[in-house]
């Protein structure tokens, strides 16, 4: 079976709200192994809304529109839906009695009609009951095809979904039923086009198929698999993984809901080591994403946030000399920091980060993006020199994951060449 779903919303097209009941309908029909083809979003307009229903049910079974069942004027998804079929609407008597309740409630001697066309259903198919609104949807069944049209609002799609839409679908496709399963290997410290070059002929497969994803500061590769159980997609998934795994080394910190802050700290745990955290740009979210897992008290001495040179120089001891000879944003500053981090809280590493987060207080020399990454540990101190792209946001999270990454490439392997104290790679 092949779907499209087709979100209604002038508001989706402009921008002001985001479009999460696509991504929940889609991780829905991943579930139950109904291939997923298209997403596409129209505005309030009537004919714009047939001529995409009529596309989409020219490519796809089942069709799923979201938005446009509420009782205002611009609300006529299941108008419009009733009339591409060519299925007229008829009047739910119980709920169209319920609405009338509803409307005494409010004070009115009679609701208006736009307020009773929720309780509208196709005559050949059925309504959906609403637990938390006052519009049902529908549920449309013509020539092979099914249209599913829903409310807009999440608290209302939600439980109408998973109540009604999902038990129905999950019967329907019970003969032809395959899962589709994926898994996601994280990759740090690569690109995306040198991760394609390592796997490239990984990828021309088809079941399983592989397909990357550029992330802020790293690169995600998917696997996914289908067949007719959860054991068979797990047999094509994990001989993949291996390959996978088999090429990109350590570079691959975790799969799925892991972060990189999750595998730092189950690295620091496993190898019983303490880190401390000195931080300028990032203000603290260093810190916030190692304390963000279970069990990081174990392992987290410490975090300092010290954004003035004065900071920088109370709680680090970093020598005013060095401050004004180099700047803030320097190596030798970002050293200094990790260092006075690592002394000051007892640990047996430090990491620091200083740098320029932008949108101001660039230079031609130093301008925004530029980042010095610190580590401190028994053996010595180095420093890592980042050129990040993207806005002040962007920057302070590069900055953290860089961070990450060089202490969880040090836990990896603290004798390569790269940590020889006082250099700035």
């Amino acid at each position: 079976m092949i779907a499209e779903t087709l979100s209604v919303g002038t508001e989706l097209l402009l921008g002001q709200i985001v479009d999460t009941d696509a991504v929940f309908l889609a991780q829905m029909l991943s579930r139950l192994g109904i291939t997923l083809y298209f997403r596409t979003t129209v505005g309030d307009n009537p004919g714009r809304i047939q001529e995409a229903l009529r596309l989409a049910l020219s490519r796809a079974d089942l069709v799923f529109t979201v938005g446009g069942l509420g009782p205002t004027m611009d609300d006529l998804t299941k108008e419009m839906a009733a009339d591409v079929l060519g299925v007229p609407l008829v009047e739910d008597v119980a709920h169209a009695e319920w609405l009338r309740g509803l409307a005494r409630e409010r004070g009115w001697a009679e609701p208006p009609a736009s307020f009773q066309k929720q309780a509208l259903v196709p005559r050949s198919g059925r309504g959906l009951p609403n637990p938390n609104g006052t519009a049902l949807g529908a549920l449309f069944e013509k020539d092979g095809k099914i249209v599913i049209c829903l409310p807009g609002p999440p608290n209302e799609l939600v439980p109408m979904a998973e109540q009604s839409v999902e038990p129905y679908l999950r019967e329907k496709t019970s003969g032809e039923r395959q899962v589709i399963r994926s898994r996601t290997l994280r990759i740090i410290g690569a690109g995306e086009s040198l991760v394609e070059d390592r796997v490239r002929d990984l990828m021309q497969g088809s079941n399983p198929t592989v397909a990357p994803y550029a992330k802020t500061g790293e690169v995600h590769l998917r696997v996914t698999a289908r067949a007719a159980s959860d054991e068979e997609a797990e047999a094509l998934i994990a001989p993949m993984e291996g390959a996978l795994r088999e090429r990109l080394g350590d570079l691959v910190y975790g799969i799925d809901e892991e972060t990189l802050e999750y595998a730092v700290v189950h690295l620091l745990i496993l190898l019983g080591r303490t880190l401390a955290a000195a931080e300028s740009c990032t203000g603290g979210l260093l810190a916030q994403r190692l304390t963000s897992i279970p069990d990081a008290s174990r392992v987290f001495e410490e975090g300092f946030v010290t954004y003035s040179n004065a900071a920088k120089t109370k709680y680090l001891g970093v020598p005013a000399e060095t401050l004004a000879r180099h700047g803030a944003v320097s190596p030798e500053v970002a050293r200094a920091m990790a260092a006075g981090a690592r002394e000051a809280a007892g640990s047996d590493l430090a990491a620091s980060v200083t740098g320029i987060a932008g949108p101001g207080g660039g230079t031609q020399e130093k301008p925004v993006g530029t980042v010095h990454i610190g580590l401190a540990w028994d053996g010595g101190v180095i420093s890592e020199h980042h050129q990040f792209l993207g806005g002040r946001a962007d920057v302070r999270w590069r900055s953290a994951q860089a961070a990450l990454a060089l202490v969880r490439r040090f836990l990896l392997n603290p004798d390569d060449t790269q940590f020889a104290p006082g250099e700035d790679g």
